[in-house]
């Protein structure tokens, strides 16, 4: 089992949980595949398996899968932007939701890291923070968000 970073996207990878759903076998039946190479998120039960090492006979699911290419998993997400998750939360009216492209796939959020940093024209090498404007330094690189909150990137 690999350990993904907190800022590592799921390209080449697919949500476990889901195709074992669609392939109707157990939940952990990848432990048992040779070869098979599955990943997580530092503190997460949530499994992804490398779409390469998946057995033959499953393979045509994987175009039933969602696609997470660009996708990180909330929590890791939040984690690396510093960002509090009730702002990935619809209901509670959070500026920034609209700015995020998130997706719940079996249970789990999604969101566009890859998207997010395209649009502010950072790439995924930057160690990037998000906290109240007026915590930023002079001559800290940041770039405005809402009216509030800032994302700071080194």
């Amino acid at each position: 089992m690999y350990h993904l970073s907190t800022n590592a996207t799921l390209d080449n990878y697919i949500l476990s949980k889901e195709l074992m759903k669609l392939a109707n076998i157990s939940p952990n039946a990848f432990r048992y595949w040779k070869n098979c190479i599955a990943a997580k998120y530092d503190k997460s039960r949530v499994v992804y398996i490398h779409k390469k090492y998946i057995l033959n006979k499953y393979k045509n699911l994987i175009d039933k899968c969602t696609n997470l290419d660009g996708y990180i998993q909330s929590v890791p997400f939040c984690r690396y932007t510093n960002l509090p998750s009730s702002h990935l939360t619809q209901s509670n009216h959070s500026a920034l939701y609209g700015l995020f492209d998130i997706k719940i796939v079996e249970g789990v959020k999604f969101v566009n890291l890859k998207s997010f940093l395209k649009e502010l024209g950072l790439d995924t090498s930057y160690t990037i923070y998000i906290e109240k404007c007026r915590y930023f330094a002079p001559l800290e690189k940041k770039i405005k968000l809402t009216k509030t909150l800032c994302l700071g990137y080194y």
